[in-house]
């Protein structure tokens, strides 16, 4: 029995690494992250600009192992204005990855906010999610927040904010 275990495993993480051969990060071992943010902010104004704050995440990776974020935010702050933006909020969150282990996501956010203004901008918020990823074990999400805000005027424009969820 123990022999088809490992072959099926075996069989498991190749395929799997067959489908995540374009990964940034590559690990083989454990991840763990433990951030502090007391002050973080981010501002622009104009044309095709992109924000992204990624706190203890793991981005367009494929690991081997577990994954552990331990990740504290006093306040992080996004603002943008013009046209065709895109700001991204990622706080110990997984995104974009591969994993074979075991996810575990513990995120405390007192403050964070994301504003923008003008035409067919996109805000997008991940507290301790996993999102557009493929888990091979089990996930574990523990997510304290007090106040995050979204907000957007304009035209055409798209928000969403996922905190503790598998998307």
């Amino acid at each position: 029995m123990m022999k088809k275990t490992t072959l099926s495993a075996a069989f498991a993480a190749l395929f799997a690494i067959a489908g995540y051969t374009h990964a940034d990060s590559t690990v083989i071992g454990a991840v763990e992250t433990d951030a502090r943010i007391y002050n973080a902010n981010q501002s622009q104004s104009g044309l095709l600009n992109k924000q992204d704050a990624s706190f203890g995440s793991v981005n367009d990776s494929f690991v081997v192992g577990a994954v552990k974020t331990d990740v504290d935010i006093y306040r992080a702050n996004q603002r943008q204005s013009g046209l065709l933006n895109r700001q991204e909020l990622n706080a110990g969150s997984v995104r974009d990855s591969a994993v074979i282990g075991k996810v575990d996501t513990k995120v405390r956010v007192i403050n964070a906010s994301q504003r923008q203004s003008g035409l067919l901008n996109s805000q997008k918020a991940n507290l301790g999610s996993v999102e557009n990823s493929a888990v091979i074990g089990a996930v574990e999400t523990n997510v304290y927040a007090r106040n995050v805000n979204q907000h957007q005027s304009g035209l055409l424009n798209r928000q969403k904010m996922s905190a503790g969820s598998v998307d």
